[in-house]
C-alpha cells in the first residue's frame, strides 16, 4: 500500500515507515571518473606543469638561501668589526687587539660562515683610528663568489690635556 500523504516517494509501502525514521531518499547518482572541465589532451599537463614549475621553486628557495647567508655574514661583519673598532679606539690603536677581537667575534657569531677573513686597523691623522674587515661568503649556488666588508672609524679615546 503507497501513502502519498506521509510524504514517501511513490512505490515506498507505508509499512517500511515509522515515525521518527527518514523516509528513503532517491538513489545517488554517481559522478562521471572524468571531471566536466578537463578537455580530451590534458591528461599529462600536471606532469608538465610540475616539470617546468619545480625546478624555478628550487631556484628561488636556493637563491633565497644563498642571500640569507649573505645577509647573516654582512652583518655579523659589521658588528664585529664595531667591536673591533671600539677596541682599537680604547686601547690608542692597538692593532692587534683588534684584529683578535674581530675575528673572534666573526667566529662566534657564524662560526665558519665567513672565509677568508682580512682585516686591517689603520691609524688615520688627527688621532683616528679606521678598522675595516672583508671575507667571502661559501657559495651553494654553482658561480657566484659573494664578499661582504665592514668599516669602522672614529677618534681615539682617551685623556687630552686643554692648550
Amino acid at each position: 500500500m503507497i501513502n502519498r500523504s506521509l510524504g514517501l516517494a511513490p512505490g515506498v509501502p507505508a509499512s517500511s515507515w515509522a515515525p521518527g525514521a527518514i523516509p528513503p531518499s532517491e538513489p545517488s547518482v554517481e559522478r562521471p571518473l572524468n571531471p566536466p572541465h578537463r578537455r580530451r589532451g590534458e591528461g599529462g599537463a600536471e606532469t608538465i606543469e610540475m616539470i617546468l614549475i619545480l625546478p624555478a621553486l628550487m631556484l628561488l628557495i636556493v637563491v633565497g638561501l644563498q642571500l640569507a647567508m649573505w645577509g647573516l655574514a654582512a652583518h655579523a661583519l659589521g658588528l664585529a668589526v664595531a667591536e673591533g673598532g671600539a677596541t682599537a679606539r680604547a686601547e690608542f690603536g692597538s692593532s692587534s687587539s683588534a684584529e683578535a677581537v674581530v675575528t673572534r667575534d666573526v667566529g662566534s657569531i657564524t662560526g665558519s660562515l665567513v672565509g677568508s677573513l682580512e682585516v686591517h686597523v689603520r691609524a688615520m691623522p688627527d688621532d683616528f683610528v679606521a678598522v675595516s674587515a672583508t671575507g667571502s661568503v661559501p657559495s651553494i649556488v654553482p658561480g657566484l663568489d659573494l664578499r661582504v666588508a665592514a668599516v669602522s672609524t672614529g677618534p681615539v679615546q682617551g685623556f687630552r690635556p686643554s692648550g
